[in-house]
């Protein structure tokens, strides 16, 4: 009890004091935090008057009132403005009469992006903008509509735009304007494409939801001026088989599938009454088996990953299969095949031969389904990078079925060594309810995976809901190998073994370690957190902070191009493309850990920077936000564009194209690592282009 009272205050002064040292910051002084547009500022938006006649002059007043500690951005800020508020006219009914001017009482944002300029309101800022009712307007009432507008307000965590504009009645009145001075030509405002940002650090470059439907044709049109031969990327095909073999081998010290190997050759030793040949053909029959069942389920899983992975539904699925598994590790529920299944599967591995053997081994496979099935899938997540061919991934399953089958054929070749094995005992229970937390730890990514594809803003399954998760089940994993409690299956065990303490220490370590991550905008320093915010996948506006990005690929080859064509030398005439995805955890971590740095920024800056979504192009990136069916499309498009042209769908993969004065499109470097591991060599990757 009193170790169970110190561990709570402990935690308890560590969440203190990472609210003190990080800066949590709430609205409202109820401790909530922001939301939407409405949680961080109020706005108005109102015609004066609200009747006129055609070629009247009218005044539109907004106001924007940020709460303390709030700010929102300027309608008309200098050149140079990465992210400004934008307010488009119902265009049917009013013009501007000249340019939008904005209020007095601006500031200069401390701590903007360099080389930006960053024009903020911390308090009331009001906008009384000029405007002319249209000659061709229709007479009578009307309400009128802002659609394509972005007007954002701002605290230290983000920016959120109204989604709740308001639509103030106007009526057009009949018969001529008021005699007086003719006003000067109106300057059309139509909905224009704009960014939509998600910080204010990160200036999106956006699209009309009017190109959806062409960009197939956008995207082959780019296909089709580059080099013709696909560029193909390696994929490390030794690299891969070592690792099928080390997640076969692990796989062998789950607790549903150590005990079995002894009793299962013992079993051999039996029923081949003692004869070598007879022995060793039964062991031959029994793996061989073993690594058919398990060998086709790997194949299958390496083949379908790449795509499955990203389905939302799958990994619904997923995530309630693990969580199956996890209740069942815990001892709530044991799994086993139905009776009628074992008792015939039985009945024929008591008749023995070559019929009983195999029945044996399959039946076994699909028991140890529960522990294999973690260690499989996390295989497949390493090995379906998108850059190995089906015959690879074919020979990269068997060779993790055949590590997992080897130690019953050696162990009946040699039945000595059965007795140097380690004893099955109360580590196995241990072994089995830390998968089980592993196991529920995983459930939650999958969790998030398919909220992130299902909805535009998660809800639910948030970033800070999954890593608070991971919190309290590295806290309580800890505890369990502490021994402060115990599960249903285990065995009474007072004491705790050094190694056990070791490990228990470590997951506490972890669990406080992660704390800071709930309180942003500050985050834990170092690979261990890297890795973990990579694998919970942050909000897309969350990544790649500072720099400018568009997904409009076609649109900036063309501008190049136009732009060599006239005999200029464009601004950032090189174009870096980013293939990535929402769900890509190895996307995350490049972006959030080796992007910010110094030496990589200040290269990307020099490059027309793109991002090709290959999952689901996010909504934020459009003026107005096609149907979900459509982002996709585009996805599937920018996924087919990468396989062809590059020969994979490894994710991410990094190219430099060189847009040619003749239309063409000159490929100057793809960068294979997929995860930056070596940041040197990435730094020499982007500046060879550069120095050419």
């Amino acid at each position: 009890m009193r170790a169970c009272l110190l561990l709570y205050g402990v935690v308890a002064l560590s969440l203190t004091a990472s609210a003190q040292d990080f800066g949590l910051k709430t609205l409202g002084g109820g401790g909530v935090r922001a939301k939407r547009f409405e949680d961080v500022a109020t706005l108005d938006l109102t015609v004066i008057p609200a009747a006129a006649k055609r070629g009247d002059r009218v005044i539109l007043k907004l106001t924007i009132t940020p709460n303390p500690g709030c700010y929102t951005y300027a309608l008309n800020p200098p050149a140079g403005q990465d992210s400004p508020n934008v307010l488009a006219l119902p265009a049917r009914y009013v013009t501007a009469v000249g340019a939008v001017v904005d209020p007095p009482g601006w500031k200069d944002k401390p701590g903007a992006v360099p080389g930006t300029v960053e024009r903020v309101y911390t308090g009331v800022a009001a906008w009384e903008i000029p405007l002319t009712v249209n000659p061709a307007a229709p007479v009578g009432k009307a309400t009128l509509t802002f659609a394509g507008s972005r007007l954002q307000a701002c605290n230290d965590s983000g920016c959120f735009l109204t989604k709740n504009l308001p639509t103030p009645d106007f009526e057009v009145l009949p018969g001529e304007p008021v005699a007086g001075p003719t006003p000067p030509a109106p300057t059309p405002t139509a909905p224009v494409s704009v960014p939509v940002l998600k910080s204010e650090a990160e200036a999106h470059m956006t699209k009309l939801a009017a190109t959806t439907p062409a960009y197939q044709a956008q995207i082959d049109a780019v296909a089709a001026a580059m080099d013709v031969t696909p560029i193909a990327v390696g994929g490390g095909f030794a690299g891969l088989i070592v690792a099928a073999v080390l997640w076969g081998f692990i796989s062998l010290a789950t607790p549903c599938v150590f005990p079995m190997i002894p009793i299962t050759v013992s079993l051999f030793l039996k029923q081949s009454n003692q004869t070598t040949a007879s022995v060793l053909r039964l062991a031959l029959i029994y793996c061989l088996t073993i690594i058919v069942v398990l060998g086709a389920s790997a194949v299958f899983l390496l083949a379908v990953f790449q795509r499955l992975s990203v389905d939302p539904y799958m990994n619904l699925f997923l995530a309630g299969l693990f969580i199956f598994f996890a209740l069942s590790l815990f001892g709530l529920y044991d799994i086993a095949l139905p009776n009628f299944l074992l008792q015939g599967a039985d009945r024929r591995r008591r008749a023995g031969g070559t019929v009983g053997t195999v029945f044996g081994a399959v039946a076994f496979s699909i028991v140890s389904f529960t522990c294999v099935a973690p260690f499989l899938g996390g295989f497949a997540g390493l090995a379906a990078s998108g850059n190995y061919s089906t015959p690879e991934l074919a020979l990269a399953g068997v060779a993790f079925a055949t590590a997992f089958a080897s130690p019953f054929f050696l162990l009946a070749l040699f039945p000595t060594l059965l007795k140097k094995l380690p004893r099955s005992g109360g580590w196995l229970d241990t072994v089995k309810a830390v998968m089980g937390f592993l196991e529920l730890a995983a459930a939650l990514k999958f969790l998030r995976t398919a909220e992130l594809r299902l909805l535009d803003k998660p809800e639910f399954i948030t970033y800070d809901v999954a890593l608070a998760a991971w919190v309290g089940i590295a806290l309580v994993t800890g505890l369990y190998l502490l021994n402060v409690f115990r599960l249903p299956h285990d065995e009474e065990k007072p004491n705790v073994g050094v190694v056990r303490m070791l490990f228990g220490l470590g997951m506490i370590g972890f669990a406080v370690h992660l704390v800071p991550g709930l309180f942003p905008p500050q985050r834990p320093a170092g690979t261990v957190y890297a890795w973990v915010n990579s694998f919970l996948l942050p909000d897309p506006g969350e990544r790649a902070k500072g720099l400018r990005w568009t997904t409009d690929l076609k649109g900036e080859v063309d501008r190049i191009v136009a732009e060599r064509a006239a005999g200029r030398s464009p601004e950032r005439g090189l174009i870096f493309v980013d293939f990535t995805g929402v769900t890509c955890a190895n996307c995350t971590l490049n972006e959030n850990n080796v992007f910010p740095q110094p030496a990589v920024s200040d290269l990307l800056r020099k490059y027309t920077l793109v991002k090709l979504y290959t999952d689901e192009v996010p909504a934020h990136y459009y003026a107005t936000a096609p149907a979900r069916e459509l982002r996709n499309a585009e996805a599937q498009a920018n996924q087919g564009f990468q396989e062809s042209r590059f020969g994979n769908l490894q994710l991410p993969l990094y190219v430099v194209l060189d847009p040619q004065a003749d239309g063409r499109v000159v490929v100057r470097g793809v960068y294979d690592e997929g995860k930056i591991n070596a940041v040197p060599r990435f730094v020499e990757f982007l500046t060879a282009p550069l120095s050419k």
